[in-house]
């Protein structure tokens, strides 16, 4: 499948409890190519943290699941049932990617807010729920190599 004919579709997009939720779907079905790397049948959880202590809380202002389809990505809210992974976001780091312009510029801002974390400026984490082999299969192996999270080895860095 050629990258730019993937679509996108935000379901229910009222349901979203904040307004930076509704601009990071919009931004992210703008922006379907991100999620090329993956299988169909991918699905993962976005959830949006105002602070560390609510990352640590497990406490987030919000959250919406991305399920790759053939044709694409569904954007919806809520968590998924048995996703892969949940990515984790502060709004300091959504607030920066929803100005990026590209795919690659995407990626490359979330892997440095992985590797280089900051309260201030931003930070990214990841719980996985698949064996981590399992996760690269799926495709967020090459996603994460982009990224700058996982080595070409297979190892995630910094860890």
């Amino acid at each position: 499948m050629v990258e730019d004919e993937l679509t996108s579709q935000i379901i229910d997009k009222e349901a979203y409890k904040t307004k930076l939720a509704k601009k990071y779907t919009t931004f992210l079905a703008q922006y379907p190519e991100i999620f090329a790397d993956l299988i169909s049948g991918s699905q993962f959880d976005f959830a949006i943290y105002n602070s560390i202590e609510s990352y640590d809380a497990r406490s987030p202002i919000d959250v919406f699941n991305v399920y790759r389809n053939n044709e694409g990505i569904e954007i919806k809210p809520g968590k998924a049932n048995n996703p892969d992974l949940e990515l984790a976001l502060s709004v300091q780091a959504i607030e920066k990617l929803i100005k990026t312009k590209d795919k690659v510029e995407y990626t490359q801002l979330l892997g440095s807010f992985y590797n280089e974390p900051n309260e201030q400026n931003g930070w990214i984490d990841f719980m996985l729920f698949k064996r981590t082999q399992k996760i690269i299969e799926m495709g967020y192996g090459k996603f994460a190599q982009t990224a700058g999270i996982l080595a070409d080895d297979g190892s995630i860095i910094n860890l």
